[in-house]
């Protein structure tokens, strides 16, 4: 491996567990060759644990999963690195299934980097704003060290990545506060002008609902963020999102000793 290799970061929100193309699913993520991946709609299910297995062979031997084990269809976040990962406890939205859908950790790199994961639910029943102040209020909170918030938002910039009643909430309340603070959307920092839609409705309508911010002090370690659709499975795309690919300076891969 060179040493100008960046220290990547994958999203993807792999759909309903990833299902008959999850083997496809497992050999894309290795071909981008992260050093961590965060994946949504992530399940207890046969599928989903064979994604996790092919991961820890390959390396990413340290897995977080919020998959509820009682209820293993049901869509979760999950974290593999080949850092060790130590899951951060922090209070959960308010809100019905709060623990699936939301893993705050810490990845052991010398500085270590915080990392929230986060599925956004898309119903106003399960949570949606609560979600967003939760995101705030880790943001707020952290006042030291490298940090991104990285996921399906469900939503996106009113205008650009989206143009809905629901976009010009997220504007108000999570965007714009964000900004305030000093966390920056990497993407549209490089690419302010680009139309990139993450996933597309069945009116084939796009929409940016994946994304990833950065705080003050992960911001100068970024050199690229972009998306991938992936490679087509036999039966069609891999997912019905994009994945989000981030990539930092390789000083940020430094393990700790």
């Amino acid at each position: 491996m060179s040493n100008d290799q960046p220290c990547r970061i994958v999203f993807w929100n792999i759909q309903h567990g990833g299902g008959s193309r999850a083997e496809g699913i497992a050999e894309q993520i290795l071909e981008w060759n992260p050093d961590l991946v965060a994946l949504a709609e992530f399940r207890g299910t046969a599928p989903s644990q064979s994604i996790a297995q092919r991961l820890a062979d390959a390396g990413y031997e340290h897995q977080l999963s919020a998959v509820n084990e009682d209820e293993p269809s049901w869509n979760a976040v999950f974290l593999a690195s080949r850092f060790k990962l130590n899951q951060v406890a922090q209070p959960l939205p308010d809100v019905p299934y709060a623990n699936l859908y939301w893993s705050l950790a810490r990845v052991d790199t010398a500085p270590p980097i915080h990392i929230l994961a986060v599925h956004v639910p898309f119903g106003w029943s399960m949570g949606r704003w609560e979600y967003y102040e939760a995101i705030l209020n880790i943001a707020s909170n952290q006042k030291s060290g490298a940090a991104l918030i990285v996921g399906d938002m469900n939503t996106g910039m009113t205008g650009l990545d989206e143009e809905t009643e629901f976009s010009e909430g997220y504007m108000e309340k999570v965007m714009s506060p964000l900004d305030t603070i000093g966390w920056r959307d990497p993407f549209r920092v490089l690419q302010p002008d680009v139309d990139a839609p993450t996933w597309f409705s069945p009116r084939r309508n796009g929409f940016r609902l994946d994304q990833v911010f950065a705080n003050a002090k992960l911001q100068p370690l970024v050199r690229s963020c972009f998306y991938a659709w992936g490679k087509k499975a036999d039966s069609g795309d891999l997912s019905d999102h994009a994945a989000l690919l981030l990539d930092l300076d390789q000083e940020a891969k430094t393990p700790v000793t």
